[in-house]
């Protein structure tokens, strides 16, 4: 998961020497402190207060790893970083969380915060002075400028063939290696999540959506290998990948064996009496069958949306599927884990409305940091139960934002 800045990082870093100009860092900061991307969480503020708090005082050349994880987090003195990355991760947070602000208020911020990748010490860069229509003129810019590079990103987008075998290996070794790096006590709210799907006599089948339908077409003898294997059943969506690289990694670093099938190749027979995964929403036909008896389910159509059962009424969580794909900038997501009468097994259910919400409710499964942040807040005895999730993500220049819960149930 690769840290990001706000975007503003064109101009000159400003130090604030006066108190005037430091009062206007701090103003700047209790802004993104109240927004909805912070104030949600202890530890995020935390980090962002400490490390501009010092750099005001000129003590930026002291934000250390070590000294960040006994200052802000109360780790001992001699705690293995290597261990707990609990201040780099944050650090990767609050770049993402402040990189989300930007993109939404950065037009109205007389001067942005940023902590650049590789540092804790934060940067302020003071921005230029607009007129004052010079807003509606930049961010109707914005639009266009935004809309034209989505669509080269669409473009190559379409255009990439994704080997899925190499993205589950890389995915899997990648994740293991921050897996194993993560606390103790982490660990702990992932075991209690997935341990139920986990057998060692029994491998868990993924199902991936794919959105095919089953109908047979008929290879030509003219078709060539490289045409075949550039072919539309060969390509595999980005979100896809990264879910399965998500939960390969969890699976592979808890030795739990798994294997892959796309839904219009499963059938009922493959999936009883098993731990099951399913991944992708309305393009994943099971996905879409197991979920319906749920509180929450998916609702496919334009207008697409996770429904509550018990609020039929509430549009919240709904996409419009005919707007134009720049104009989303926002994504929901089912995450589920529950005994389904149908299959009679276990069954994780990472389900998207849209591709970035698949993408995001997978990093939040398989995160140690995300999961004992967020199942503390359920009822207890969630862990021997049914437990369903509503996660949403903002979305910046075409990728998943952090995932966020917004909603759950437990039975």
């Amino acid at each position: 998961m690769l840290p990001m800045t706000s975007g503003s990082n064109s101009a000159e870093p400003w130090i604030p020497n006066t108190p005037e100009e430091r009062e206007l860092v701090l103003k700047e900061l209790d802004a993104i402190l109240a927004s909805y991307h912070f104030r949600g969480s202890k530890r995020y503020p935390a980090l962002l207060k400490y490390v501009v708090s010092a750099a005001l005082n000129g003590r930026a050349g002291d934000l250390k790893e070590r000294t960040l994880g006994i200052e802000v987090f109360d780790r001992d003195p001699d705690y293995d970083t290597s261990a707990d990355t609990v201040v780099r991760f944050t650090a990767g947070e609050v770049r993402k969380r402040i990189a989300q602000y930007y993109h939404e208020n950065g037009i109205s911020s007389p001067v942005h915060i940023e902590i650049p990748r590789g540092s804790y010490a934060p940067e302020f860069i003071l921005q230029p002075e607009q007129p004052a229509d010079a807003a509606n003129v930049s961010q109707s810019e914005g639009r266009i400028s935004a809309h034209a590079g989505q669509v080269t990103k669409w473009q190559r987008y379409r255009a990439a063939v994704l080997v899925l075998a190499a993205v589950l290996v890389v995915g899997a070794v990648v994740g293991g290696y921050f897996y194993r790096r993560a606390s103790a006590a982490n660990n702990t709210a992932t075991d209690k999540l997935w341990t139920p799907l986990i057998k060692p006599s029994e491998p868990v089948l993924i199902v991936v959506g794919s959105g095919k339908r089953n109908v047979d077409i008929p290879e030509l003898a003219t078709t060539s290998f490289y045409d075949y294997m550039t072919g539309p059943e060969h390509h595999v969506s980005v979100a896809t990948a990264v879910a399965l690289a998500h939960v390969s990694g969890v699976l592979k670093e808890r030795g739990g064996a798994y294997e892959i099938k796309e839904d219009n190749e499963a059938n009922l027979a493959d999936l009883r009496s098993r731990p099951l995964i399913l991944i992708g929403g309305t393009n994943n036909a099971w996905t879409m069958r197991l979920v319906s008896p749920l509180r929450y389910r998916l609702i496919k159509g334009p207008m697409a949306q996770i429904q509550d059962a018990k609020n039929p009424g509430n549009t919240d969580w709904l996409i419009d599927f005919s707007k134009p794909f720049p104009s989303i900038n926002t994504d929901y997501a089912i995450l589920a884990r529950f005994h389904d009468t149908t299959t009679d097994g276990p069954v994780m259910v990472i389900a998207g409305i849209g591709p970035y919400g698949t993408e995001a409710a997978s990093e939040f499964v398989s995160s140690p940091q995300y999961l004992a942040e967020n199942l503390k807040k359920l009822p207890a005895g969630w862990e021997s139960g049914n437990l369903e999730m509503v996660i949403k993500t903002n979305v910046i220049d075409g990728k998943a934002g952090p995932p966020e819960l917004v909603a759950a149930t437990v039975w």
